[in-house]
């Protein structure tokens, strides 16, 4: 046999052979996004009201059950955070299971069983192998229909939830968070982010079973089947599922008031070393419209946008601000964030408004324009390539009332935006006098900074 040598070269072999220069090059242009079409989906509706969509998605043989009730915090009225204990405890023992005996039948299936409550929705979802997916119906129904609430659990959960409370109200991005919904949503479920921790402790179990009876139910339930699966088997488990489940009332439409008058909120964290700021305001509720998101995704909503550019990029003021868009059934808002140095404060909301009058007056380039095009197309469609993503976003749109049309037509409407689109959209929804201001931080040496900025100044509360 040949042997083979010198297959290790000693480094002073190697920095004497001359390496051809590398020539730097300029990547290909990206090609236009492909118009995305759904995936063909089976839609069905059961004799209590209940709706079902089903889609064959993916080559894997396993299925994703998304189950999204109309029922979340904003059915908690005053009592802050009875949807959440209530959430909480139906994973606790459902159909004569144990939470024991709920995550290990869930496992036996080759998958998970979570339940999240959000502001409008709660729902629980469960990926698992496609042999499974009739069994994995009647898990989730169970936890739906048939939770056990059992009153061991009850003092368990509450202090689980009382030390997530106390770890939330000392961490100034959530102090900020609960200050700007309530600027913005007064008197309404949205504007109510944290209850006290009596408030908490004080909840029984016959007030988590009757919020389960008066909100859930089949008509505010849709059922979602995504992934590899035989439709027939499918259907006749979820029929065998749900269709004794009590029809229920429907869905609670609190609506909004309306957006009040901007205003300045000052939280004083005495010695800290940065300031957590939060700039924004309610939107036009049609705010999933791809112009303003286009806007704002160009304004602060990606890692190249030009707030991030200016305040982190070149001037080091922040390390991780960011733009978000949160879209709820009765109403929609827009924020900046950013946990800021202290010493810098000032400066970087100058330059947050700066940006944004900016991009009202003048055009972006057309190199920005295709850049956020290629950008939201790409995540757009890397967030459906999923089962549970698709899921997700299909569930979300519903609750929304968007219905899954709006996501047939995404990249085209993407691809048609102008400059002026973003402009335009711009100065509709941020018009620098309407926005609210939320600094946490330590005002000794903030406030001061803050007298300087012109646009906030005339607002300050008074010390």
């Amino acid at each position: 046999m040949k042997k083979i040598r010198n297959l290790v070269l000693p480094l002073a072999a190697l920095a004497i052979v001359p390496m051809p220069a590398l020539a730097r090059e300029t990547p290909p242009a990206a090609a236009p996004a492909k118009p995305f079409a759904l995936p063909p989906l089976t839609e069905l509706t059961l004799p209590n009201g209940m709706k079902v969509t089903m889609a064959q998605h993916g080559n894997v043989p396993k299925v994703t059950i998304l189950a999204t009730v109309r029922t979340g915090n904003i059915d908690d009225g005053q009592n802050v955070w009875l949807a959440d204990l209530t959430g909480t405890l139906m994973q606790k023992g459902a159909g004569g299971r144990d939470a024991n005996q709920l995550a290990e039948a869930a496992a036996g299936m080759g998958g998970n069983l979570s339940l999240t409550t959000g502001p409008d929705s709660t729902s629980a979802m469960i990926d698992v192998l496609s042999d499974s997916a009739p069994a994995a119906i009647g898990l989730v129904a169970d936890v739906l229909q048939r939770p056990d609430f059992p009153a061991s659990e009850l003092e368990k959960v509450k202090a689980d939830l009382g030390r997530t409370l106390t770890v939330a109200k000392s961490t100034p991005g959530s102090i900020a968070s609960e200050a700007f919904a309530a600027a913005l949503y007064p008197n309404h479920p949205y504007g109510r982010t944290f209850p006290t921790a009596q408030q908490l402790s004080g909840y029984t179990l016959d007030q988590v079973k009757a919020f389960h009876k008066a909100n859930f139910g089949a008509t505010r339930t849709h059922l979602y089947v995504v992934g590899r699966f035989d439709p027939a088997t499918v259907r006749a488990a979820v029929e065998k599922a749900f269709q004794s489940w009590m029809p229920g009332a429907p869905p609670t439409q609190v609506a909004a008031p309306p957006a009040p008058p901007a205003k300045v909120v000052l939280i004083d964290r005495p010695g800290a070393p940065q300031s957590t700021v939060w700039i924004g305001k309610r939107v036009d509720q049609q705010g999933y419209d791809v112009d303003f998101r286009a806007a704002s995704t160009l304004l602060g909503g990606y890692f190249s946008s030009r707030i991030t550019r200016n305040i982190r990029e070149d001037k080091g003021y922040t390390y991780s601000p960011g733009a978000a868009l949160m879209q709820r059934v009765q109403g929609t808002s827009w924020v900046e964030d950013a946990d800021i140095t202290a010493e810098s404060t000032g400066p970087a909301i100058s330059e947050i408004y700066k940006e944004i009058r900016v991009m009202q007056d003048t055009l972006p380039t057309d190199a920005e324009v295709q850049g956020i095009r290629n950008y939201m197309n790409g995540t757009f469609v890397l967030g459906l390539s999923s089962r549970d993503g698709l899921a997700m976003r299909l569930s979300t749109l519903d609750v929304l009332g968007l219905g899954a049309d709006y996501l047939d037509g995404f990249v085209g409407r993407t691809n048609a935006l102008t400059a002026s689109d973003f402009q335009t959209a711009a100065k509709r929804e941020l018009p620098v006098d309407g926005l609210s201001v939320v600094v946490v931080g330590p005002m000794q040496s903030v406030r001061p900074q803050l007298e300087k900025v012109a646009q906030i100044a005339p607002e300050l509360p008074k010390k």
